[in-house]
């Protein structure tokens, strides 16, 4: 009697196999949209932080008042469509 996995004969080995080349396709395509991805985000990286200098001190004071993440927000919202998206 054959192995059911390895060299099953007939209905099993045609199982095995079918099973087999799915799981390669799952993993390929998976694999692609990872690199993909990473092609994309590379364009971000190693760039420095968009920090006032004296925020990079170790003995800095809490010099986060909302005007950053207000430049940020002004900044990502640029292109939107003010009626469509109303943003503040």
């Amino acid at each position: 009697m054959k192995d059911h996995y390895g060299n099953a004969q007939g209905k099993g080995a045609a199982n095995a196999m079918h099973q087999q080349k799915m799981n390669e396709s799952t993993h390929e395509s998976n694999n692609e949209f990872i690199k993909r991805t990473q092609m994309q985000q590379e364009k971000f990286a190693g760039k420095n932080p968009d920090l006032k200098q004296e925020s990079l001190m170790m003995s800095s004071y809490m010099c986060n008042n909302g005007e950053h993440a207000s430049e940020l927000g002004r900044k990502v919202t640029a292109g939107l469509d003010k009626v469509a998206f109303p943003v503040k």
